[in-house]
């Protein structure tokens, strides 16, 4: 456990997709964090944040996208929720989302991925955390997974294999 964070910190993330010419491709950018995060600065990841206090999942997953981006999301898969129930100040809901995620070591962190799609828009990368932004065919990023996995940045790596697992055209 990180001495910083006593708890896993919660988490979203982000496997935006889009269809271009029958091919499906994968928003991958480049992790860019060289005072924060030097050892994986560098590395490929997709859109992902930490969950502010009073925030939905789908909201946090709307502003990280928004905010290392650029583009706004225009849907989630799956969009399996509930209505939010209201007791005594307690709001609350139910969601499924595509896959869970959890870091056991390093900086601790249990995180909720959904698959969203966006406005048909360039996106732009944040500099203060995002050197690059590429969309990847499936097949792309297969390969890089099994080439290259130390380009990855770990805490993603599980969720694009599973999400290639899943894909019908990967």
């Amino acid at each position: 456990m990180s001495p910083d964070f006593p708890f896993p910190v919660p988490i979203v993330s982000a496997i935006v997709e889009r269809r271009r010419q029958c091919v499906t491709e994968v928003l991958v950018q480049v992790r860019w964090k060289p005072d924060r995060d030097p050892v994986y600065s560098g590395t490929f990841e997709i859109p992902a944040g930490g969950i502010e206090l009073g925030e939905s999942v789908y909201e946090t997953l709307r502003r990280e996208v928004f905010e290392e981006t650029g583009l706004r999301v225009t849907g989630f898969r799956p969009e399996v929720r509930t209505a939010t129930y209201s007791q005594n100040g307690d709001d609350v809901f139910a969601f499924v989302p595509f896959c869970c995620q959890q870091q056991l070591s390093g900086r601790a962190r249990v995180g909720f991925v959904f698959v969203c799609t966006v406005e048909a828009a360039e996106p732009l990368p944040a500099p203060s955390e995002v050197g690059q932004i590429m969309w990847l065919p499936t097949t792309e990023l297969a390969r890089l997974l099994a080439e290259a996995p130390e380009r990855i940045f770990p805490l993603q790596f599980p969720v694009l294999q599973f999400y290639l697992s899943q894909s019908t055209d990967g």
